[in-house]
């Protein structure tokens, strides 16, 4: 009984390797990963300078309201003394 269960079992793994085989094999298993490797890297890629863009506009608007006001106050008046060091 033993015998007959190695045999079934070695016929399976030969039927799945020739199925493996006829659906592309390794190779096109590394190609797709390859594809969807470089298609992630492209998606991250505009994602970061699309983070990039919108963070510098912010700072622009953050700074560009502050550097303004800064500008016209250059002979700004020293911070206050908080009395802390004494």
């Amino acid at each position: 009984m033993a015998v007959v269960a190695i045999i079934l079992s070695l016929i399976a793994i030969a039927m799945a390797y020739i199925a493996l085989q006829r659906t592309g094999g390794l190779k096109d298993l590394r190609q797709q990963m390859e594809h969807l490797t470089t298609k992630t890297e492209d998606a991250a890629k505009g994602a970061r300078e699309t983070t990039a863009d919108i963070l510098q506009r912010l700072e622009h608007m953050v700074r560009g309201s502050g550097a303004q006001s800064s500008d016209k106050g250059e002979k700004a008046s020293p911070p206050h003394d908080t009395g802390s060091e004494k």
